[in-house]
């Protein structure tokens, strides 16, 4: 393996790591601002941050990709939404855990789209994943814990909505300027949240230093930056490799909301992420494997 490949191999895991941390970083952040107007806030701030960069593109104005990038961003909103709501009723290593379903929901997500066959791992990875979600959910279940049973709920729409978004980026997305492409699917999100403002019961708005420090940090480094890191990355290391590399999001979020969010997982959540864990790097490697052995044989 070269020296380049493995610095980004190691970018990737950086951003993996940024992704996480975003989790009790926001949920930290809710307790002053409310989910949609935070969403509003951090997407326009991202949108702000690339203008510099699409004004140098000449196909900023082309229609396909202007339609693209908005139905692409619709499905981006959706996940983003149910996800950071649902942050609210759930815990911040929940969330991180649960989002990252879409993994295993992608094969089946892409056979329904796309007409790629789902492999028995997949199947296998699937019933894991569901299992690991029924014992994380089955100490509020006993409990009666209807709270954190609704932000459970809306984390696994979240994941649904990301593995469609996945799927129809990776059927459309093809030959287009990804910048632009990007663009018009982060400022589709910010306008989306602005209008869904007053689906939410209270429009809490407290700017404050941790308020202000979570919405850079998320619109930079889990948003504009990551993007530039892995669109770069990805010319170098193979998505199969990559989606490896990306199960570890929940871990880093699970790891980050103990030291930063100060939680405690109880032993059905860590139970129950650890199967779901799992079930995320089985798809991935069954992924990576195939990918590896269709190169041999072409080769």
């Amino acid at each position: 393996m070269n020296n380049q490949k493995m610095l980004y191999m190691g970018l990737i895991l950086l951003v993996t790591f940024f992704w996480g941390v975003t989790f009790p970083l926001i949920k930290i952040a809710l307790e002053y601002i409310s989910p949609v107007v935070f969403l509003a806030l951090r997407f326009s701030v991202s949108a702000i941050m690339l203008v510099p960069f699409i004004l140098k593109s000449r196909r900023l104005l082309e229609r396909r990709i202007a339609r693209i990038g908005i139905t692409a961003g619709i499905f981006l909103f959706l996940g983003y939404y149910f996800q950071t709501v649902g942050l609210e009723y759930t815990t911040a290593a929940n969330s991180g855990i649960i989002t990252g379903i879409y993994v295993v929901l992608l094969p089946f997500i892409s056979f329904a789209y796309l007409k790629i066959r789902a492999s028995k791992l997949d199947v296998v990875a699937s019933a894991l994943a569901f299992a690991g979600l029924f014992i994380m959910s089955a100490s509020s279940l006993a409990l009666k814990n209807s709270t954190v049973d609704l932000g459970d709920i809306l984390t696994v729409i979240c994941g649904v909505a990301y593995a469609v978004q996945i799927a129809y980026v990776s059927k459309y997305s093809g030959g287009l300027d990804s910048t632009v492409f990007t663009f018009y699917q982060i400022l589709t999100v910010a306008v989306l949240s602005a209008v869904f403002i007053p689906t939410y019961s209270t429009a809490l708005l407290t700017l404050n230093t941790m308020v202000v420090f979570v919405i850079v940090f998320t619109a930079l480094f889990g948003g504009v930056l990551a993007y530039f890191i892995t669109t770069k990355a990805l010319i170098y290391v193979e998505p199969t490799s990559a989606g490896i590399i990306f199960v570890g999001e929940p871990i880093f979020a699970a790891i980050s909301a103990v030291i930063i969010g100060g939680e405690v997982l109880g032993p059905l959540t860590i139970v129950g992420g650890s199967v779901m864990v799992f079930a995320m790097l089985l798809t991935s490697v069954d992924k990576y494997l195939s990918h590896r052995r269709a190169l041999t044989v072409s080769g």
